[in-house]
């Protein structure tokens, strides 16, 4: 007998980017999904688009209360870190107001939220930061983040926030950083990876299952999601080809010292992930295993 339990319903902002198209993989199955419009024209898997002014509280709400909306996911934001450098006020208008908005119309409607953060908020020290670290802002997108954290959890304290790094398979228009590393490496391309940058990211998909795991174990708040080993982006290559099974040779280690054009940023943004694995049990987070989970169709 097939269960009759009513799906319950996504709104995702920022419904063209790479993390919103992985986030949708990951779900579609399990939620009724809507997707905001953008000027990228997209079409997921039929999925509801909807049209709305993001800036309105007003519409926002209204938007919410139309639909009955359970969960928002908010993908929106200016992630070039040169471009919000020479954007300030572009910055702050998309990684800080606007999750004000959307964390109080939230608030208003009882919905639940997962904000999007990043994992770029510290120095270059050689530790994994907790999320009760302080933070040491290098750049106005890291500014403007942390502010964007503030703004939510100051609007609505039932918000997830999810400080994190991603990686897989992305749309046609918007390429990932893992598929770049491996479209190289099979043209046999040249490419420099930095040595001396750390991470230790997740699978989008991987990103999806823990974010709604931790909601629907009612956790809110600020929530690390990682993978357990910090790893250089150099490093970080050389797995992904390995076990793609493609040679690595083309990619080279490199220094971001090397790079004086790129704005000042953390060298080191691992971050611990304990009170993530406290919360969900006993997940298996090896970057391996992160990396084998885009590879399944």
């Amino acid at each position: 007998m097939k269960s009759t339990k009513k799906k319950k319903k996504l709104l995702i902002l920022g419904g063209s980017s790479l993390l919103a198209y992985l986030w949708i993989k990951q779900v579609n199955k399990i939620y009724n999904i809507y997707i905001t419009k953008h000027k990228t024209l997209i079409n997921y898997r039929g999925l509801k688009t909807i049209g709305i002014d993001i800036f309105s509280k007003n519409s926002l709400r209204q938007l919410l209360e139309t639909y009955d909306i359970d969960i928002v996911l908010n993908c929106i934001g200016y992630t070039n870190i040169e471009a919000c450098e020479k954007n300030p006020v572009e910055a702050f208008k998309l990684n800080s107001y606007l999750p004000s908005i959307i964390a109080n119309a939230c608030n208003s409607t009882n919905t639940k939220l997962i904000h999007i953060s990043t994992d770029h908020l510290f120095d270059s020290k050689n530790v994994l930061y907790s999320e009760d670290d302080e933070v040491n802002l290098l750049n106005v997108y890291a500014k403007s983040k942390y502010e964007g954290e503030l703004e939510v959890l100051t609007n609505c304290q039932s918000a997830l926030i999810c400080r994190t790094n991603f990686f897989g398979y992305g749309p046609p228009h918007k390429k990932s950083f893992s598929e770049w590393i491996e479209e190289s490496a099979r043209n046999n391309k040249k490419i420099v990876l930095f040595k001396d940058v750390y991470i230790n990211p997740v699978s989008g998909k991987n990103l999806a299952f823990y974010a709604h795991k931790l909601l629907k174990n009612n956790f809110s708040g600020i929530f690390n999601i990682s993978s357990n080993k910090k790893i250089s982006k150099f490093e970080f290559g050389k797995i992904l080809c390995h076990k793609l099974n493609i040679p690595s040779s083309s990619i080279i280690p490199g220094s971001i010292d090397d790079r004086e054009d790129l704005v000042n940023r953390p060298k080191s943004m691992a971050l611990s992930n304990a009170k993530l694995t406290k919360a969900i049990g006993n997940e298996n987070l090896d970057i391996e295993i992160q990396i084998m989970s885009i590879l399944k169709k």
